[in-house]
């Protein structure tokens, strides 16, 4: 499937997330959150491990990381100031070692083989095709050796219905905050990961593709 074409701005970015961050755990709820349980499913998250979910967005997700991760570390970084600020707000009542701050997924500041999972939900699907082989290989960098990364995706879907979303992404890519459907497994497998579980989820039409890939080497 030929993906979208997106062009990076991290301005404009802010600008749109700042618009939607009201309503933006309502719409998460109605279509992404049964993918994002399903990662979180996949990531088989170990209390004292070192865990980094990059686009961490208003906390959803890493509220639970956390909570199953008490005596670990736990980072969440976002572009948008407006997301991290929800997040703080819904994970301040985890008694867990957290930290939630500003990060770019193209330069992640953090050494490399750092963490023993990385988390990543619904990122890749609004960035610039080109910028693809970047994020795989700063996911790769910072994970350890047999580390697992669990992500989502908008994607394609495999029934009729999905198909929606698409002509939905190509005439009003607003109303999506410029996300589309993609396709991040040979950008994955490029930078050195493989795939262990590669699961097509469909919630009130919404297609996504989650995937555990694993870090060998």
């Amino acid at each position: 499937m030929k993906v979208l074409k997106r062009k990076l701005d991290k301005t404009k970015t802010k600008k749109s997330y700042k618009k939607v961050v009201w309503f933006y755990n309502f719409w998460s709820w109605l279509t992404e959150s049964k993918a994002a349980k399903k990662v979180i499913d996949l990531a088989e998250i170990e209390d004292r491990k070192s865990v980094l979910e990059v686009a961490c967005g208003t906390g959803v997700v890493f509220e639970l990381i956390v909570h199953r991760n008490p005596n670990g570390e736990n980072i969440g970084i976002d572009l948008s100031p407006d997301m991290l600020s929800k997040a703080r707000k819904r994970v301040k009542k985890e008694s867990g070692n957290f930290e939630l701050r500003e990060g770019d997924a193209l330069n992640l500041d953090f050494n490399d083989k750092t963490f023993d999972i990385l988390i990543n939900n619904f990122m890749v699907d609004l960035m610039p095709e080109e910028t693809f082989d970047k994020i795989a290989q700063e996911f790769h960098r910072v994970l350890k050796p047999q580390g697992v990364l669990a992500i989502s995706t908008f994607s394609f879907g495999e029934k009729r219905v999905n198909k929606i979303w698409l002509w939905v992404a190509k005439h009003f890519p607003g109303l999506l905050t410029g996300c589309r459907p993609v396709s991040f497994k040979t950008n994955l497998i490029k930078a050195g990961f493989s795939i262990e579980q590669d699961i097509e989820v469909s919630q009130n039409t919404f297609p996504s593709e989650v995937l555990k890939v694993i870090k060998h080497k």
